[in-house]
């Protein structure tokens, strides 16, 4: 009698589940790849609206006056909120400036995607 050669059945499940594994595995850190390339890109925006920000502060004749001051501003077809926090420094002279930018759905002041810190002088 001559034998068969191949595989058996349970040789071929045992294949199969590994590559059903490996497939989930890989499955899964494809969608984190994803998650955390759409967040790089929300964050690289936010750092454009709060250079922005930045700029038109810095290009103002006047001095920044002092409080809080938050500003709708439309970039890549998002709404974005840019909080924009001047504040007294020891220094008579110098005023501290702090901009935040978030995205306007989100609606949390006490978190923002960027934040930039910069002073400002008097003259």
């Amino acid at each position: 009698m001559r034998r068969v050669r191949g595989f058996t059945l349970l040789e071929v499940l045992i294949a199969l589940a590994i590559l059903a594994i490996s497939a989930a595995a890989l499955l899964r850190q494809t969608q984190l790849q994803v998650k955390q390339q759409l967040e790089l890109e929300l964050k690289t925006y936010a750092m454009w609206v709060a250079d922005d920000a930045l700029s038109a502060l810095t290009a103002q004749s006047q001095w920044p006056p002092l409080g809080r001051n938050e500003q709708h501003v439309l970039f890549r077809e998002q709404d974005w909120l840019v909080t924009t926090d001047v504040q007294a420094t020891p220094d008579p002279l110098l005023r501290k400036v702090e901009v935040g930018v978030n995205l306007a759905a989100e609606n949390n002041a006490n978190h923002s995607l960027v934040s930039f810190t910069t002073f400002r002088g008097r003259y």
